[in-house]
């Protein structure tokens, strides 16, 4: 019976397993089939499980089952293997173990992509360049990406759809939450378009609701599938800016509309300007951007815009302390002790190089070092088992 059932039912099966992460399934599924890595979990002897936390999860879960729940809602279940896997995401060092697709998977493979990011809370200028933005890429036939969020992101992909010329572009969209789960709900009816012109992605199982800890992580997935990154409206640590700065750590050129500088909207994307990224006043110039990348020419690199975006995300903001001195818990500035830094393996220490003093989350972590996340989640681990680093839900901080 166990062998009927298809890899892409038991990956779907892992993936809803309650307290699966990303990050903990990239490295369940690392080096192993799903049916394998199943079998290991409900052996209770999976190296990346050594507690048997999810034994009791997996015994009270039938794959063929899980499958069949995927199938009947239409939702294609994407192995890094498969042939519907997107290709920008392949390589990609943040490439989800598990991807659930909605729609015309291949709709966008040999098409120019932007995405388009930006706040939540955005001005009236803002949701209308957004639109025409995204109204004018599609007559161009240029694939506009986005999240379908609230603001900037559903402004892109409204002025997108709506466009006469935008069944030759099709949309795609990057979600948090399953994709049974509309989110915001006032983007039902676009979210039915996309699906159905489209493709619409999440890494997250069906029925995950928008827990804030899924949108930072669908950023670098937003990144990953674009040829250049818009940022339109952001305040000065806007979410957007990890989209940008997701973009940048990948040689993906970021470019960012100017606002007044009055509006709080665009302290973020004003912010971008300042400090090196391409500047946008319409279409063209998007386009321009997007043929630039494409040829690997004359673009600016990360090299010049990772700082950018680290400045852009608040100018109060340090990169990291290189005095000799550090802060006690009493406010009061110390003399530092000689450094303890890892010596164990090459990953383990660009990993303790990524991470800060203060709480580091695995997002950030990947797109500081380039590891994939198997690896990085395996450098972790050994960090803290060695005591250089503490963990929480969720993220790392040296010790």
């Amino acid at each position: 019976m166990m062998a009927e059932v298809s890899d892409v039912s038991f990956a779907a099966a892992i993936t809803g397993l309650a307290g699966m992460t990303p990050v903990r399934l990239a490295a369940v599924m690392a080096g192993r089939t799903p049916a394998e890595a199943w079998r290991l979990l409900d052996a209770g002897c999976h190296p990346q499980d050594p507690g048997g936390r999810f034994v009791r999860a997996v015994r009270r879960t039938d794959p063929a089952g899980e499958g069949e729940r995927y199938l009947q809602a239409g939702i294609q279940v994407l192995l890094p293997t498969s042939p519907s896997y997107p290709t920008s995401l392949v390589h990609d060092p943040g490439a989800p173990a598990v991807l659930f697709a909605r729609g015309a998977t291949d709709c966008f493979a040999d098409r120019r992509r932007v995405a388009i990011v930006g706040t939540r809370s955005a001005t009236p200028y803002g949701r209308a360049v957004a639109s025409e933005l995204g109204g004018e890429l599609a007559s161009a036939g240029v694939t506009v990406v986005s999240g379908l969020a609230r603001g900037i992101d559903g402004a892109a992909h409204a002025g997108a759809v709506r466009h006469p010329s935008a069944p030759l572009a099709p949309p795609v969209a990057g979600v948090g939450t399953g994709l049974d789960v509309v989110y915001p709900t006032s983007n039902r009816a676009l979210w039915e378009t996309i699906a159905t012109t489209g493709v619409l992605f999440s890494e997250s199982p069906l029925g995950t609701p928008p827990l804030p800890r899924v949108f930072p992580a669908r950023n670098r997935i937003i990144a990953a599938l674009a040829d250049v990154v818009v940022v339109v409206e952001s305040h000065h640590q806007g979410g957007s800016l990890a989209t940008a700065e997701a973009a940048a750590r990948r040689g993906i050129p970021v470019c960012a509309v100017p606002g007044s500088v009055r509006s709080r909207a665009s302290e973020g994307t004003n912010g971008l300007l300042v400090d090196g990224c391409i500047p946008v006043r319409d279409a063209a110039d998007v386009l321009v951007a997007i043929s630039l990348a494409r040829s690997r020419k004359d673009a600016p690199w990360p090299s010049q815009q990772t700082g950018t975006l680290v400045a852009a995300r608040g100018r109060d903001r340090t990169r990291g302390d290189t005095s000799s001195t550090a802060t006690g818990a009493d406010g009061r500035r110390r003399a530092k002790g000689p450094e303890r830094v890892p010596d164990a393996s090459t990953a383990e220490r660009v990993v303790w190089d990524a991470i800060d003093d203060v709480p580091t989350t695995i997002e950030t972590i990947l797109l500081r070092s380039d590891l994939s996340i198997a690896v990085a989640a395996e450098a972790c681990e050994h960090l803290v088992s060695e005591g250089f680093v503490r963990a929480g839900a969720g993220w790392w901080a040296k010790v």
